[in-house]
């Protein structure tokens, strides 16, 4: 390893200590909301509830971290980078694409699975997805709109910023970049309710992040891949969403998740495979902090 590599600045960052900021931010608002609430006896709309939670706390964190960032001498044009010249955007929208169909089926054929062995799990875990305030065709304007920004907008800038940008450089100066890309992913992942289609979305994230060197190509992904979902809810039928979150629909798509897994995953092993860091790259920062600095 260089004297480059042992000298950047995210050998002085604690992945660690952002994690128990989420934390501590978390206990602080819900501490303080439940006090509001008990106090005044204001009943707040759950899905309005959600989405400002949502906010607070990425929002909060976000700015802490760049308050950390600016202390260690980190610099956060370095972190971001810039999207390379007559970058091919339409090949970035048929991955895309394959990655919802990929999620899709492993929501489907895991969740199948699972609700073989867990059933009462499973049923717990699709009313809490049915619950989540995603937009659809029978919820408010409002919440629908305040929705739309969080998923499309907050969401991939936020999330991409704190789980590719920092944590996975960070894991990356500690355990190599390959190590850091398989765990960071599988941290985005469980913090999800699809584990298996999130930690796979999070694995083609971190690559391009690595192959582009700029968070502005999988912050566009992200913010895509919401968009079409956000669509989808949008245009579903409400009944045929409800439906849908029920076990036996569940169980009964099982042939079509191994349909879209038989399509999907062969595409992404291939991309993921050709694009697979070398055991020593270096992370992004690195390489846009030596470019401006030739």
């Amino acid at each position: 390893m260089t004297n480059q590599h042992l000298n950047h600045p995210f050998h002085r960052l604690k992945a660690r200590n952002l994690l128990l900021r989420g934390l501590l931010i978390t206990l602080i608002i819900g501490t303080v909301l439940g006090l509001v609430q008990g106090i005044s006896g204001l009943k707040l709309n759950n899905q309005v509830l959600s989405l400002s939670l949502y906010f607070l706390i990425f929002g909060l964190l976000c700015l802490w971290q760049l308050v950390e960032l600016h202390r260690l001498g980190i610099n956060l044009r370095y972190v971001v980078g810039r999207v390379p010249e007559n970058y091919k955007w339409l090949k970035t929208l048929g991955l895309v694409i394959i990655i919802i169909l990929f999620s899709l089926s492993a929501y489907l054929v895991s969740f199948s699975l699972v609700s073989l062995i867990a059933p009462d799990f499973v049923e717990r875990l699709l009313r809490q997805i049915a619950s989540n305030p995603s937009p659809s065709s029978s919820a408010p304007l409002f919440i629908n709109l305040l929705g739309a920004i969080a998923y499309v907008v907050f969401a991939p800038i936020a999330e991409e910023f704190l789980f590719r940008g920092i944590i996975l450089q960070r894991w990356a100066t500690k355990w190599g970049i390959r190590a850091a890309l398989v765990v960071s992913s599988l941290l985005f992942g469980i913090l999800h309710a699809n584990v298996l289609g999130l930690t796979i979305f999070g694995l083609v994230m971190g690559v391009l992040y690595i192959k582009t060197r700029t968070l502005i190509i999988p912050i566009t992904c992200h913010a895509l891949n919401n968009l079409l979902a956000v669509a989808m809810g949008l245009l579903a039928n409400p009944k045929t969403t409800s439906a849908a979150n029920s076990l036996e629909q569940l169980r009964s798509g099982w042939w079509l998740g191994i349909l879209l897994m038989l399509v999907s995953l062969p595409l992404l092993v291939r991309f993921l495979s050709r694009n697979w860091p070398h055991k020593d790259a270096p992370v992004p920062y690195l390489i846009n902090a030596s470019q401006a600095e030739n």
